[in-house]
């Protein structure tokens, strides 16, 4: 009689690992994670630069004080989304251009959008003439959106061992990044606004429109300098982090990193 070898032992084997992999607890999985500065990194940059996103539904009551009429408040959402769109793809052109040698490059796209995007928000938010405003609007779209395509998902995806390890983390990082900003976000701005336009007049109703403009645009650039400049900051981190030996130690970046003899 022949015998008969079984050859997908090891597949099975590999398969059954997998699976144990999979049924791991999110308990279990935040803690591997945690250990991992560049997914500390990660979170850290989410929590923060998300905030200022959530404090830009008062983007249209400032255009409003700017005494912007509806039609010119549609365009500049309609382009501006559309802009925002072509950054998303540019982003993540560039992302896989400067990444190709390793997440550094990725990094550094990242933190190149934060700093010329928050130099765009500038002009959106304090300048008083509707076509300097759409510029800058669009601007402002077209380079803050490289983040996400070009640093934050395939670090994210590089930092998971399998598809439902990769669920679990963006579902907790959504909850921290999402719960930071209502809390942080539009109701903080809306507080400060009010603080500060009461201290020029009782009466609401008496305020000039470019007061409370000005008062608004003032506490909406500021807190989110301040926030992405924290953005900012998590992205030094992680670039300092990825020559560190934690790093290097984690199972699916271990390819960036140059192999010893």
């Amino acid at each position: 009689p022949k015998l008969k070898i079984n050859t997908n032992s090891s597949s099975s084997d590999k398969e059954d690992a997998n699976e144990k992999e999979g049924r791991l607890s999110v308990v279990q999985i935040f803690s591997r994670i945690s250990k991992i500065p560049a997914f500390l990194c990660l979170v850290g940059q989410g929590v923060f630069g998300g905030i200022p996103w959530d404090m830009m539904s008062f983007c249209l009551l400032l255009l409003e004080w700017r005494s912007f009429t509806k039609e010119q408040i549609v365009f500049l959402q309609l382009t501006s989304g559309i802009s925002g769109m072509i950054g998303g793809a540019l982003g993540g052109f560039l992302g896989d251009h400067f990444g190709s040698k390793g997440p550094l490059g990725r990094i550094a796209v990242a933190f190149t959008s934060k700093v010329i995007g928050t130099t765009f928000f500038c002009g959106y938010v304090f300048f008083d003439n509707y076509m300097l405003v759409l510029v800058c609007c669009n601007l402002f779209k077209l380079t803050a959106t490289w983040t996400p395509a070009a640093a934050i998902r395939p670090l994210c995806a590089d930092l998971a061992r399998n598809p439902s390890e990769r669920a679990q983390i963006v579902a907790l990082w959504m909850l921290l990044e999402k719960t930071s900003a209502s809390v942080f976000g539009a109701p903080l701005v809306g507080y400060l606004t009010k603080t500060m336009l009461d201290k020029h007049k009782n009466d609401e109703n008496e305020m000039d429109p470019a007061t409370k403009a000005a008062a608004l645009s003032t506490n909406l650039f500021g807190l989110s300098v301040l926030f992405w400049g924290m953005c900012c900051f998590f992205w030094i981190v992680m670039a300092r982090t990825l020559n560190m030996k934690d790093f290097a130690g984690a199972e699916q970046i271990v390819k960036y990193q140059p192999v010893k003899h």
